[in-house]
């Protein structure tokens, strides 16, 4: 057992040649937390969804004036070739009086005061409408929301793995010197031949593939982290070895009412129903009349005397009635395609329920069987370090091949990355599930 205590020390002396390296302040490792709180904060998505909510609410804000009344100013000004005029008709041969109306330039301008009365609740459904857009574009925030992080949590577990994955090569690979090292000295002594010599540095260029290749993977971990995070630099994440969990305390049901009362795409199903009920209203508004009143005051010349020919100012009240009787049915098509869609809704309603259903039972079972597996694949490790210690110490004693030796190595890095991989699993249907569920924060684990 001394050769692992040698190994351990050796192990602590030297450092990781292809992890990150220390970075100034503003490129500092990225915690979850932080990562989160940047997703929240720089998400373009997120930034976009925001944009379409305000603008959502204000065009709520926008409908609710519908209600109130309105003022406007119109006026208009024109010239007559010819102007107007009274012939009264000829008493004998004497012609009659011709008496002129106005002058060629006619102008009248008003300042009106509009007020709707009954619009058959177009108005009222109008603004229903809108508001249910706005909480639908909310509920839409809370998804992007969910899948931002969801997306953040997964690369960030990703990335952690992909270190250690690297730790792990990088091990292999000091044991392989170690190995290499011994095999040589007993070349020298003429125990071996130099064809284990080769067959150790054969499996140590084996093991710099993939450690390259795990290297490029975490490089590109990192840069997709970045992308998603909108950095303007990369930056390397935290150390942080993905631990082994307790068995879960979820239950199945508890979850599964849980995802029905979070999901936000729920939400915005059911608010698209109300909406689509909504619309049927609107639709059927187009039997009622429109009726409006309207009062105005005029600055016009010639106003109510043409005769006068003077400027002059008074006052009007209008009421406008707007009734459409009739449109080849076509006002009740608009109120059956509005029914249909919420059919339509309806049932996407009911396969969203079945889905949530089938993705949290997927979530829960795949994170118990990752449970089972960390389990397995820990006892793995166990023995196949026993093995290997066992099989080292037999080949210094010229008892074990260097096949053996090779072999024992290699299983035993084998169970260190399956056991890593285990982990990852683990915390990404952990990850899953959250995301299943609805609530990227902690799980409830009431029985």
């Amino acid at each position: 057992m001394w050769r692992k205590r040698v190994l351990v020390f050796a192990l602590s002396l030297v450092g990781s040649s292809l992890l990150p390296a220390q970075t100034p302040d503003s490129q500092a490792p990225l915690t979850l937390s932080e990562a989160l709180r940047l997703a929240q904060e720089r998400s373009l998505k997120l930034q976009q969804q925001r944009a379409t909510q305000a603008a959502a609410q204000l065009r709520t804000e926008a409908s609710k004036t519908a209600r109130l009344p309105s003022v406007g100013v119109s006026g208009f000004s024109f010239y007559l070739s010819q102007v107007p005029q009274i012939n009264f008709g000829a008493v004998g041969p004497v012609p009659g009086p011709a008496v002129r109306l106005g002058g060629h330039i006619w102008s009248n301008y008003t300042l009106s005061l509009q007020q709707p009365i009954f619009t058959g609740f177009r108005i009222q459904s109008q603004i229903q409408l809108a508001e249910t857009a706005e909480l639908s574009e909310a509920a839409r925030l809370r998804l992007h929301t969910n899948e931002v992080s969801h997306q953040v949590t997964l690369l960030f577990y990703q990335a952690q793995n992909r270190r250690t994955n690297l730790e792990i090569l990088e091990t292999s690979v000091r044991r392989l010197d170690l190995q290499l090292q011994n095999v040589r000295n007993l070349f020298e002594a003429a125990q071996v031949m130099a064809f284990d010599t080769l067959q150790v540095y054969n499996q140590k260029l084996a093991v710099h593939i993939q450690l390259e290749n795990a290297a490029l993977e975490h490089r590109l971990a990192l840069l997709q982290l970045a992308r998603l995070l909108d950095l303007p630099e990369v930056r390397p994440v935290a150390a942080l070895r993905l631990e082994k969990p307790d068995r879960p305390g979820y239950a199945l049901e508890q979850l599964q009412r849980q995802a029905l009362e979070n999901r936000p795409e729920l939400e915005s199903v059911r608010l698209g129903l109300a909406a689509a009920e909504i619309r049927t209203k609107l639709a059927r508004a187009t039997y009622y009349p429109n009726i409006s009143i309207a009062a105005n005051y005029h600055v016009a010349r010639p106003g109510l005397d043409p005769v006068a020919n003077q400027w002059m100012d008074f006052f009007s009240v209008v009421l406008n009635v707007d009734w459409n009787l009739w449109r080849w049915g076509g006002d009740r098509k608009q109120v059956e395609a509005a029914q249909a869609d919420r059919n339509r809704l309806s049932l996407q309603e009911r396969e969203l329920l079945r889905t949530i259903e089938y993705q949290v039972s997927e979530s829960y079972q795949r994170l118990m069987v990752s449970f089972d597996e960390i389990e397995m694949a820990e006892q793995l490790v166990r023995q196949e370090t026993e093995r290997y210690d066992l099989v080292a110490l037999q080949h210094e004693q010229g008892v074990a091949s260097t096949n053996d030796l090779i072999a024992a190595e290699t299983d035993l890095r084998k169970s260190e990355l399956q056991f890593e991989l285990a982990l990852l699993k683990y915390y990404v249907n952990e990850a899953n599930l959250r995301f299943a569920v609805g609530n990227m924060g902690a799980l409830d684990p009431e029985r």
